[in-house]
């Protein structure tokens, strides 16, 4: 977030922060964000939706028994032509050393998961092409 200020300053904002196990924060939750910064390099304009899990029985925190995610989800969808493409994350919030295409999910089945209909703005041949199936070799893994 440190190309600007107004970057930076909203990485902070209250609907920006939702509780992370600091293992978690610190390496896969940190590459997969780095990844998503240099995909939105090299695709020129990806389209990027990200939130928590919260599954029954989740833990809470402080005297306001803020609710921790037992999962953080990534969407990310490159609707410009000719790689029309889309990818999604479903990561538990804790530590691992396994590599994020391991997570990889095609994004109808997080939209299953979250309740959420992601890409709905996109005409539905396209919405179609990037929710219902993953590629992992259409994307780049170095970060």
């Amino acid at each position: 977030m440190k190309w600007s200020e107004e970057a930076m300053s909203e990485s902070f904002l209250m609907s920006n922060i939702s509780p992370q196990e600091a293992q978690f924060n610190r390496k896969i939750w940190k590459d997969l964000e780095e990844l998503v910064r240099q995909w939105a390099i090299s695709n020129e304009k990806i389209l990027v939706a990200t939130g928590p899990i919260i599954t029954e029985g989740y833990k809470t925190i402080g005297t306001s028994k803020v609710a921790v995610p037992s999962y953080f989800f990534k969407v990310i969808a490159d609707s410009s032509e000719p790689d029309i493409k889309g990818i999604g994350f479903i990561i538990p919030n804790k530590k691992s050393t396994a590599v994020l295409q391991a997570f990889a999910f095609p994004i109808d089945y997080i939209e299953n998961i979250t309740g959420f209909d992601f890409f709905y703005q996109l005409d539905d041949d396209t919405e179609s092409i990037i929710e219902s199936s993953i590629d992992i070799s259409r994307w780049s893994w170095d970060y």
